[in-house]
């Protein structure tokens, strides 16, 4: 899962350039070809740690020896809690400490 920042919520302003910043996700699988990468998040981008590449929030490898390589995306979806429970009012929170 990658989240970075960049993406304001047209819920909080009436002009969306003014709006609280909330960021955006992008879910993928994290293989190329038979490899499997795991990342970390430095500078801004996301970086594999067994070719260094770097990757955008897109899952798109923008630097080193996977540049142009696609992670596979997962489908998902970024909701507001407020949204979520409207329609699934059965949903449960946890935490990582596993309280609420």
């Amino acid at each position: 899962v990658f989240h970075g920042q960049g993406a304001a919520t047209a819920l909080g302003d009436a002009i969306i350039r003014e709006a609280k910043e909330q960021g955006t996700t992008g879910v993928f699988k994290r293989t190329v070809g038979d490899r499997l990468l795991s990342f970390e998040f430095e500078g801004g981008t996301f970086i594999d740690n067994e070719t260094g590449s770097r990757w955008d929030i897109t899952g798109v490898a923008v630097a080193g020896p996977l540049k142009g390589r696609q992670l596979e995306l997962i489908p998902h979806g970024n909701y507001f809690a407020f949204a979520w429970f409207a329609f699934k009012p059965e949903t449960q929170i946890y935490s990582a400490s596993g309280t609420d």
